[in-house]
């Protein structure tokens, strides 16, 4: 597995290293990236010793020292779907690593302030299992749902994810996220983030979007001794920043209704065009199309035949 990372702070550096192997990961149905914009500040716990930083590949999660306020939380959405059968967090950094967390909601409304409110923990010490938090609605209200609650877990409301699907047929996981601390030293990267068949990667490079072309065409008739031209350019605009060619731009020209000419240009392009016109060869409609759509018509009239 390769992993780049940018900017990381000495201190991670010098820390030792722990490859701690998350729940293997299902054949990923596809991968989605979460950048800063995407974090759900409404949930976010970063205190005063926690820090979390976007990287171009991840995520560098640290704390500066032991105490309460050493924390560093973030959550992002995903897909609306019942509780997975897998999940993992993929971590290079100091041990213990950061739990990863799942959110869901049971009474419908998923939202992260009114009941059915819900966080399942998972960590690599615990293997297989995934405990809830007591601040859960589950947890406080039906406690009797929970699949095992004996202790030696993070908490004594807990089982593995099919033992929680089970349970809560129901449930509609909305979110997902990490949490180192509190009262936990640590630094790392958190490369992603896998929720079921979908992996969750983080970068802070821009987004990259896609655009069609566009551009424009002008058209003007040159009078000769012994024949007319029509002059067309056709010039296409340059991409933005961050952006990507879409489709291209489809330029046609006709006489009296026959195509003489087509060509697709692609961003920051241009052609040109002259149709020369004999004198006394009549009327001649020159209709410049773009994209399917008349743009402009010039007329040339170079006497009778």
């Amino acid at each position: 597995m390769k992993l780049i990372i940018s900017g990381v702070v000495a201190s991670f550096a010098a820390a030792t290293l722990v490859s701690l192997a998350p729940t293997a990961n299902a054949d990923a149905g596809q991968t989605v990236t979460i950048r800063q914009s995407d974090i759900i500040s409404g949930l976010t716990d970063v205190r005063s010793s926690g820090h979390v930083d976007f990287l171009k590949d991840g995520l560098h999660v640290y704390t500066d020292d032991a105490t309460s306020e050493a924390k560093a939380a973030e959550y992002f959405p995903v897909a609306q779907q019942g509780i997975p059968s897998s999940a993992s967090l993929t971590w290079f950094g100091t041990s213990p690593q950061p739990g990863s967390q799942i959110l869901f909601d049971t009474d419908g409304d998923l939202s992260t302030q009114a009941d059915g409110w819900n966080i399942l923990v998972g960590e690599p010490v615990y293997g297989d299992d995934y405990w809830l938090t007591p601040s859960s609605d589950v947890y406080k209200n039906h406690h009797d749902l929970c699949p095992q609650t004996g202790g030696g877990f993070g908490g004594d409301c807990h089982g593995t994810l099919a033992q929680w699907q089970e349970a809560l047929p129901d449930a509609t996981v909305y979110a997902a996220g990490f949490s180192l601390g509190s009262g936990i030293k640590g630094d790392g990267v958190i490369q992603d983030i896998q929720v079921g068949d979908t992996d969750y990667r983080f970068t802070n490079e821009p987004a990259v979007h896609k655009v069609p072309v566009t551009g424009d065409a002008t058209a003007r008739v040159v009078a000769k001794a012994h024949y007319d031209t029509v002059k067309i350019k056709m010039v296409t605009d340059a991409l933005g920043e961050n952006e990507v060619q879409g489709h291209k731009l489809w330029f046609r020209v006709t006489d009296n209704g026959a195509t003489v000419f087509h060509t697709k240009l692609g961003a920051d392009d241009s052609a040109d065009l002259n149709l020369a016109f004999a004198k006394g060869t009549g009327k001649h409609v020159v209709t410049v199309i773009k994209n399917g759509q008349v743009d402009q018509k010039v007329v040339v009239r170079t006497g009778r035949h």
